[in-house]
């Protein structure tokens, strides 16, 4: 029973088919995967390979499956608020205030100083106190995903599940919004499951790296990332993880430093 307590999610022979007009179409074949608690882990993979659609099984927004999903013992039932979604776009509402926005999901049952006390807590964790009062619409695209984190983060989750959170910013937003994520990971000890097509993301972020084949996606490898934090994106050992999961890719490539990912 200790060992389910610490497994964050534990998937079982997971299979997924989409009915279709010309037939049935397999997007996850055969996955095994467990998740400890606390960790950070990342899954890259081909688009089309079921990455996304893995997420929304995992917090429960698609039920049809095969195979089991577990989290910390029970099985996944439909969504709870012991697991938050991030989403590549901030999926803000343009009328909401920052703050209205943040405590949008609190439950009823919570008081209104509660509440208060909660979406500040929160705007504080993502270093946007005094936007409080701000609208989405005044905002730049690194900030309305920070405020996505705290909305998602509100209600105290175990298990963040990031779908491609920073795919839609700049190249140096991304890297800032990297490091924050970093920041409320090692804070809050939530367990982060990040979806992204950008390998170096995944080796900077995850104490270990999935990677799913083409469809139908399966498990090809499992990367553990055994480095030092905060990591040296020009570090040898760093690049050579990269050229490892680069190579399940494409074409084997002898020298991590003969190709720029």
């Amino acid at each position: 029973m200790n060992d389910e307590i610490n497994k964050a999610i534990e998937i079982e022979n997971l299979n997924k088919t989409f009915k279709m007009d010309s037939g049935e179409l397999t997007v996850l074949k055969d996955i095994n995967l467990c998740v400890e608690d606390g960790e950070f882990l990342s899954i890259v993979g081909s688009s089309g390979c079921g990455k996304s659609t893995l997420l929304r099984m995992i917090v429960g927004l698609d039920r049809d499956y095969s195979g089991s999903i577990l989290s910390y013992g029970k099985p996944i039932e439909g969504s709870g608020v012991d697991r938050g979604m991030i989403f590549q776009e901030s999926r803000l509402f343009p009328w909401l205030t920052v703050e209205k926005n943040i405590a949008f999901g609190i439950s009823k049952k919570v008081s209104s100083s509660r509440k208060k006390e909660l979406v500040n807590e929160q705007l504080e964790l993502v270093g946007l106190s005094s936007f409080a009062k701000a609208y989405p619409g005044q905002l730049s695209g690194g900030m309305k995903q920070r405020i996505s984190i705290a909305r998602a983060l509100i209600n105290k989750p175990k298990i963040l599940l990031l779908d491609e959170p920073f795919g839609a910013l700049d190249a140096m937003t991304r890297i800032n919004m990297q490091q924050e994520i970093l920041k409320i990971w090692e804070k809050e000890k939530t367990t982060m499951i990040l979806v992204t097509h950008d390998i170096d993301e995944a080796v900077y972020l995850g104490n270990r790296v999935v990677v799913l084949s083409s469809r139908p996606g399966r498990i090809k490898k499992i990367v553990p990332v055994e480095l030092s934090r905060p990591r040296d994106r020009s570090n040898y050992d760093f690049t050579y993880i990269k050229s490892q999961i680069y190579n399940e890719f494409f074409t084997k490539v002898e020298n991590p430093f003969s190709y720029n990912i």
